[in-house]
């Protein structure tokens, strides 16, 4: 449900635009989906984010990494709750949003 996501950032090489691209597909699939819509919402506000806090400036290979597997993680997350109980995702969901921005400050 989510992996999709994952993909798209692979086939765009994992750069800004990868990040931009992963937002417009998020966003698109919140309208979309509305039971995972706040999930989707997540993940679109912080590819965005990511783009708007580096669209101008060089990154490190290491940097991209560091972020990519932070996004696959949280991608990994809410896949392995997309099929549970709404009480359950919205738990996995808090809880990647409270370490999201606990990593970020």
């Amino acid at each position: 449900m989510f992996t999709f996501l994952l993909d798209l950032i692979t086939e765009k090489g994992r750069g800004i635009h990868a990040y931009s691209a992963v937002a417009k597909a998020a966003f698109e699939r919140a309208l979309a989906e509305p039971d995972h819509a706040a999930a989707f919402y997540f993940l679109a506000t912080s590819a965005e984010t990511f783009v708007d806090r580096h669209e101008r400036q060089p990154l490190s290979s290491e940097e991209l990494e560091q972020n990519f597997m932070a996004f696959q993680d949280d991608i990994r997350a809410l896949e392995a709750v997309a099929q549970d109980s709404k009480a359950e995702q919205l738990a996995v969901l808090n809880a990647i949003v409270k370490a999201r921005i606990a990593r970020t400050r």
